[in-house]
This record gives structure tokens, sequence and C-alpha cells, in this order.
């Protein structure tokens, strides 16, 4: 297989991932808004993957929704839920997005 095959084949399936990605992500945080202090945690670790895979795959805003979102979750800025709401909102709108040549 050469490299635009395998290229083509792993965008193929970080695309079909998408969607579970997306599920991950809605449910952490549901589960941070309901109280799960741990839900943060894992939250910020499934976009900060995700902020930095997206781009590689031409998904630049679903990257730079998910990196804007990774930010907002900085332990030491100590920012809740409410604070997250807007760059959650964001991500989730993202993954409706095309992607985009790379």
């Amino acid at each position: 297989m050469d490299y635009d095959a395998r290229l083509a084949a792993l965008a193929a399936a970080f695309a079909q991932s998408l969607p579970d990605k997306r599920a991950a992500i809605a449910c952490s945080w549901r589960a941070w808004q309901a109280g799960d202090a741990a839900a943060r945690g894992e939250l910020q670790a499934l976009v900060h993957r995700l902020g930095g895979a997206a781009d590689n795959y031409g998904y630049v805003a679903l990257g730079v929704a998910a990196r804007a979102l990774d930010i907002t979750l900085i332990p030491r800025l100590e920012a809740g839920p409410d604070a997250a709401a807007l760059a959650v909102a964001a991500l989730l709108a993202a993954f409706d997005r095309p992607p985009e040549a790379i």
C-alpha cells in the first residue's frame, strides 16, 4: 500500500470514529455538569487528543474548537461548567462541519 492509500485509510478511519468521539465528549460533559468532578479530566483528555489529531485529517474547525475547549479546561484556571459551556457547544457544532482540504 502506498503512502497516499495509507493516508486515505487513516483519514477514513478517523472520519468513522467521529460519532463515537462526539458521543464520548457529550457524555463526559453531561457527567461534569451533573457534578462528577472526574469527568472534567476525562473531558479534557478527550478534547486534547481530538485537538491534536483533527487538523491532520483536514478537520481544521474541529481542531480549533477542541483546542479552545482544552484551554478552558486547564485545571489551574478552575473554570466550572458554566465557563466551558460555550466552548463545548462550539465543539459539538464543529463535528457537523465537513473536513477541509489538507
